[in-house]
């Protein structure tokens, strides 16, 4: 009698640890008796999977509406004078403020034709406000002024992508090749007259706000997921090419300038982990960089010249949670904020992936 207790102990013992195992602590185990194991994975180690584009099923198609809000501000000082007496200046000081906000509604859609290969298409539509202020000081007098400059709304540059599994396991290690197109569609910013205001001539801005880049560019990178219990790991480096185009304007004056630009390229990389809290709900923490460099025009019968001050750094740290409601639809919030002066200072977005 007690040789059969201690064999049910053992028994419920090795059962205990086989369902305790993580959901993505390996894509088989083996039991007791040698029989192979394969764990369904939880629906929010598939949402991690799902928003590093690394979850592939043949036939697969996926709907994702969002919404984002992006607000960012920057300042200027503008001296226009001298010192005086080591210490005293004379002459005018300009200081300006610039406050942006940038609401998006985004569709996209996925396919998966075999269970390495995804395609998509995102259309974005987008509604700008910003507002340019500015305090100009003389020997005189004081001006402050402000002026907003908005647009309803208008259609943002849609862009297809290609994703293929190179190597790896569903659900588990992978590394993933990207390709990805932009087409300019949205609102170019070349060609928009920035004009003084009547009541202050230290005050300029544009007449409209872009929506676009307005030039085609190609994106490609690599990306790699890795899960190590009870985290999962991720990064991605890839690297845009802005095809050079021509335009009938360029120029930011009233008087038009027909030339050529050549939209700064930009280097990015990234990473980060995520923890499955339960199994509907996960937490992500991670880090993206994006190096962009100078753009350049050549305006027609003259040089190429960079624009002074086009290039930028832009580093932001972004902290996700994604709710899988069901193993078909998943709410994915994201608020990114903003390390450096190029990047957003916070940008707050909420998707629906939703799977048929």
């Amino acid at each position: 009698m007690r040789g059969r207790k201690s064999g049910s102990v053992s028994w419920g013992l090795i059962v205990a640890l086989i369902a305790a195992q993580p959901a993505w602590a390996a894509s088989s185990t083996q039991g007791a008796l040698g029989v192979q194991h394969k764990p369904k994975a939880q629906e929010s180690v598939q949402a991690v999977y799902r928003q590093q584009n690394a979850l592939f099923k043949a036939g697969q198609l996926i709907l994702q509406p969002g919404v984002s809000y992006a607000y960012s501000d920057s300042n200027a000082l503008t001296l226009n004078g001298f010192l005086a007496l080591g210490a005293i200046f004379l002459g005018q000081i300009n200081v300006s403020k610039v406050q942006s906000n940038i609401e998006t509604l985004s569709l996209q859609s996925s396919y998966a034709p075999t269970d390495d290969l995804e395609l998509s298409l995102t259309v974005p539509y987008l509604a700008r406000q910003s507002t340019y202020e500015s305090v100009g000081v003389n020997s005189s007098s004081l001006q402050a002024s402000q002026q907003d400059v908005a647009n309803k709304g208008q259609i943002g540059d849609v862009s297809a992508a290609l994703y293929y599994q190179l190597s790896g396991t569903q659900g588990g290690a992978a590394a993933i090749w990207n390709l990805t197109a932009k087409a300019p569609t949205g609102r170019s910013p070349y060609g928009i007259a920035v004009v003084t205001q009547p009541q202050n001539n230290n005050l300029s801005y544009p007449e409209s706000l872009p929506t676009g880049n307005g030039v085609w560019s190609v994106s490609t990178g690599l990306s790699f997921i890795k899960p190590v219990s009870p985290a999962i790991l991720f990064g991605s480096v890839s690297y845009t090419y802005n095809i050079p185009n021509s335009f009938g304007n360029i120029s930011s004056t009233t008087t038009p300038q027909p030339g050529e630009v050549a939209g700064g390229n930009a280097f990015s990389f990234g990473g980060g982990t995520a923890f499955a809290l339960n199994r509907r709900v996960s937490l992500t923490l991670s880090m993206n960089e994006t190096f962009i460099t100078e753009t350049s025009i050549k305006p027609q019968g003259g040089p190429w010249q960079a624009v002074v001050g086009s290039n930028g750094n832009a580093a932001v740290l972004n902290l996700g949670m994604s709710y899988a409601d069901s193993r078909r639809v998943t709410v994915v919030t994201n608020l990114a904020i903003g390390l450096t002066k190029d990047a957003p200072n916070v940008n707050l977005s909420v998707t629906v992936p939703t799977t048929f």
